[in-house]
């Protein structure tokens, strides 16, 4: 049964007549079976209607009507989803009643709970429309019953039909009965006017026969069959991007432009993305893998164009983000942004307070659902916070790594000759213009970003000293020990947005004429004021310390601003060891430093 059957009912030729007012093909379908059921007695589908379930057998959301029922689905999606769709089917119902009440047809028996009887019905026991898609003919098998009650076949020239007639759902009776089991072994034959289901599994006499829906989540089957499995392998959470930029928006719309409605708005439905089960004890690897490479490309983008870079098309993010040196930047800043998105969901199904029991079936099934997405948030969160907790490195281990203010001056310590030249002078400089050169009294006095906007100005300086000395010695080959590690460590933690354009005395950086990556766009006002006021601070610390970088004449507003984005796009807040009180930890501000010889 289906819509096509109201098409071919000379009992009710009001389906034909008024196929386009009925808002949607599958709604034919749902006002139909309502007819069959009012005049079950004389309809041909008699003992099949006689089969299916009441009314209050049902336990989808769409019939969770008491406010303790639909409190259980409280911060859920499943929640979201049910009141957008039940705000359409209110629109089909109401859109119906119209139609036949304008033809004559007496609509007191079709009432609202009768609509989403049939409603549920089509949505927890159809088939796809598929089954009985013609092979190789514009012709469509239907049937209806003549006056004397006998089955006639009609064939339907769908040749002309507008596409979205021909996706819609099917009620087979008999092959719906079965019920849903994710271990069972099926196999679905879709043969020309015949559907068959074929059982691999060793059966007993006596014994359930199932079939097995497919592999969908508890979301899913809440929604559509009103029933939830424990621990479900296939298990997910779905995941709605903000709506990007304009300005990156029109760039999207080149590359990717299925994220677009037809009027060309952003369609925040095709940029939900369903995240997948992760395995028991997943690493962020494992997370990230599991992505949908559409989620990643999309993160990746929002990347780029916050920094102000170019954008440059991904065309296999998994392989960029975990293969590719530049790619791998930004592991840390993508596992923050889904940890950023996640946390409010989990945040939000923990914010209700269910102190009871389960009460009936539908509350246990919604319960069910609901302990699910929270095992898979947490799992995720745990995961990719463990990531970037495991960044926090000490100096002599390699790679990238996070670092607080007091770890970047140890890692420019053990990675600098001579350390003791450059770092005290440092040191000493932010205690003439602070007062203070102890990390706690400086993050409580509010100086730590400040602090941290200079010493990486005082590293990039320090650095490209020595590679300027070492260019000056090369054609006699003398070059000062370690000056070119020195050099080397600091260029590769710098990301890629840094102006080399601004910043680069060597003459192995490209120029930003020579090369349009390399960009800046126009500096905030508010960023040359800020810039400003550490300036002053860096004359106060050359007045104290002359002969020092302090007073190096390359200080200047590009060179702060340049390394206060930085510090702007690599710094997160993060739970690190305290200082000298093993086993505590504090919320510390860190910085991301790039480089794998780092």
């Amino acid at each position: 049964m289906s819509y096509l059957n109201a098409f071919v009912d000379d009992a009710f030729p009001v389906f034909q007549r008024r196929r386009k007012d009925f808002q949607g093909v599958e709604n034919i379908g749902f006002f139909y079976l309502m007819m069959q059921y009012h005049h079950s007695k004389t309809s041909f589908w008699r003992p099949y209607l006689e089969t299916l379930p009441k009314p209050e057998d049902f336990a989808t959301p769409l019939w969770f009507d008491d406010p303790q029922d639909l409190a259980w689905l409280d911060g859920t999606d499943v929640l979201h989803t049910m009141l957008g769709r039940k705000e359409v089917y209110l629109q089909y119902y109401q859109a119906g009643v119209v139609i036949l009440t304008q033809a004559g047809i007496d609509t007191k028996p079709f009432t609202w709970d009768l609509f989403r009887w049939a409603v549920t019905i089509f949505t927890s026991r159809s088939f796809s429309s598929r089954a009985i898609t013609p092979q190789e003919s514009k012709y469509w098998t239907t049937y209806k019953s003549n006056s004397e009650g006998r089955r006639q076949t009609v064939l339907l020239d769908m040749s002309t039909a507008p596409s979205e007639d021909l996706d819609f759902p099917v009620l087979f009776p008999i092959q719906d009965a079965p019920n849903h089991r994710h271990e069972a072994h099926v196999d679905w034959f879709f043969d020309p006017g015949r559907f068959s289901i074929s059982v691999e599994d060793s059966i007993q006499a006596g014994e359930e026969v199932f079939n097995n829906y497919g592999s969908k989540g508890n979301d899913e089957l809440l929604l559509g069959y009103g029933f939830c499995i424990p621990d479900s392998p296939h298990d997910s959470i779905m995941l709605t991007l903000k709506p990007p930029p304009e300005h990156l928006q029109a760039e999207l719309r080149i590359v990717q432009p299925g994220f677009f409605k037809h009027e060309g708005g952003w369609n925040s439905e095709r940029a939900t993305f369903r995240l997948k089960q992760p395995m028991s004890m997943p690493s962020a690897k494992q997370i990230l893998i599991s992505l949908p490479e559409a989620l990643l490309e999309l993160l990746l983008y929002m990347l780029r164009h916050e920094r102000g870079l170019p954008f440059a098309f991904v065309q296999r993010p998994h392989e960029y983000i975990l293969e590719d040196q530049d790619g791998r930047m930004y592991l840390p800043h993508i596992a923050r942004m889904l940890v950023q998105s996640l946390a409010p969901k989990l945040a939000k199904l923990q914010s209700v307070e269910l102190r009871v029991q389960p009460q009936n079936n539908k509350q246990r099934q919604a319960s069910i659902y609901r302990q699910g997405q929270v095992r898979i948030l947490e799992s995720m969160i745990t995961a990719l916070r463990g990531f970037t907790r495991s960044l926090l490195k000490p100096p002599s281990a390699p790679g990238p790594r996070f670092v607080t203010l007091e770890g970047l001056l140890a890692l420019w310590s053990a990675k600098t000759a001579a350390a003791a030249n450059v770092v005290v002078p440092f040191i000493a400089g932010v205690e003439t213009c602070s007062g203070t050169a102890d990390v706690g009294h400086l993050r409580e006095a509010g100086w730590e970003e400040d602090v941290l906007v200079m010493l990486l100005c005082y590293v990039w300086l320090d650095a490209t000293a020595k590679q300027q000395q070492l260019r000056t010695v090369e054609e006699d080959d003398v070059a000062p020990a370690n000056a070119k590690i020195d050099g080397d460590w600091v260029r590769q933690m710098l990301p890629e947005y840094v102006s080399i354009s601004l910043l680069a005395t060597d003459a192995d950086m490209p120029d930003a004429d020579e090369d349009p990556a390399w960009h800046t766009a126009p500096t905030p006002a508010e960023d040359l004021e800020h810039a400003r006021s550490i300036l002053d601070l860096v004359r106060q610390a050359a007045e104290a310390q002359p002969d020092s970088l302090w007073h190096d004449s390359r200080w200047s507003e590009q060179l702060v601003v340049a390394f206060g984005r930085m510090l702007q796009f690599e710094s997160m807040t993060m739970m690190a060891p305290k200082a000298e009180e093993h086993g505590r930890e504090e919320a510390r501000l860190v910085l991301y430093v790039h480089g794998d010889a780092v």
